[in-house]
């Protein structure tokens, strides 16, 4: 690691050290600070297991991660894991302040994976989000000694995260109608979907290019059109599971998949149980 730490006055940090419970269940908060940056401020680091949640409040910084370099602006922010190499300071040698959040635990990695893939680590904050309210918070019970942090760290970093994740998803965000061609695909794939349903099908059918619809899909509905499918087929199944003697191959058959084998194997990756076992818990 490396770090010039010049930063003016006002600026502060504090480190919390979570319970062994907190470790082994909850998301748990590691240090928060707020930073006022001269000119040279700096970091350079990597192999350090934590997230970086950083918000910036004035000016902008340079991040560097993952061989791409990004300006982090007034209102952007980033979220990082620090086990990969991260460079960054003040951009053209201005000021930058910022406010930031170090944490882990539970499923922080799985989240930031899936938040990068959607976007990247930068993000832009609506004026609505609660975001920097959040990190005040858990800044504050860390500063005050509140014996309630971990637990209530742990739901602030799991909303913090929630909302990176559903900002991506541009149908939920307001102001923005999911394009009609998604539309028509889930159309399509939800009157078709006992069908032999191919990807370049569903792009010819909607009129774009199946590595535009594959990304834009996932971007507006969280899934890839095959998982789509595949749960929707799922989904049709356990109704019939539920309402009909049906034999199992028989169901498999009604809703898409090509064997008894393959639709059983799909059923037990998802529900963790058989499709019979399934059917018994509603008799």
């Amino acid at each position: 690691m490396q770090s010039i730490i010049s930063l003016e006055k006002g600026s502060w940090s504090v480190d919390h050290t979570p319970s062994l419970t907190a470790r082994s269940m909850f998301f748990y908060v590691q240090s928060a600070g707020y930073f006022k940056c001269k000119p040279r401020y700096m970091t350079r680091r990597k192999n350090y297991n934590t997230m970086l949640l950083l918000y910036t409040i004035k000016g902008a910084g340079t991040l560097k991660y993952r061989n791409q370099t990004y300006i982090v602006e007034s209102g952007q922010g980033f979220l990082i894991d620090c086990m990969d190499y991260q460079y960054y300071s003040v951009y053209k040698k201005d000021k930058w302040e910022f406010k930031w959040l170090h944490f882990n635990g539970s499923e922080s990695r799985s989240y930031f994976e899936r938040i990068y893939e959607n976007k990247g680590p930068v993000f832009e904050l609506s004026p609505n989000s609660l975001i920097p309210d959040y990190m005040d918070e858990i800044a504050d019970m860390i500063r005050n000694r509140d014996y309630r942090i971990d637990i209530i760290s742990s739901c602030r970093i799991v909303e913090i995260l929630t909302e990176l994740l559903l900002d991506d998803y541009k149908g939920y965000r307001e102001g923005f109608e999911t394009p009609i061609f998604i539309n028509k695909a889930i159309e399509m794939i939800e009157k078709n979907y006992y069908k032999d349903i191919k990807l370049d099908t569903l792009a010819n059918h909607v009129g774009v290019s199946k590595y535009h619809l594959s990304r834009m899909f996932k971007r507006y509905t969280g899934y890839s059109p095959y998982e789509y499918i595949l749960n929707y087929r799922l989904n049709q199944s356990k109704e019939l599971l539920k309402t009909t003697e049906l034999p199992i191959y028989e169901i498999a058959g009604r809703v898409g998949f090509e064997s008894s084998s393959h639709y059983i194997k799909q059923f037990r990756n998802q529900e963790g149980i058989t499709p019979l076992k399934f059917r018994e818990y509603w008799r």
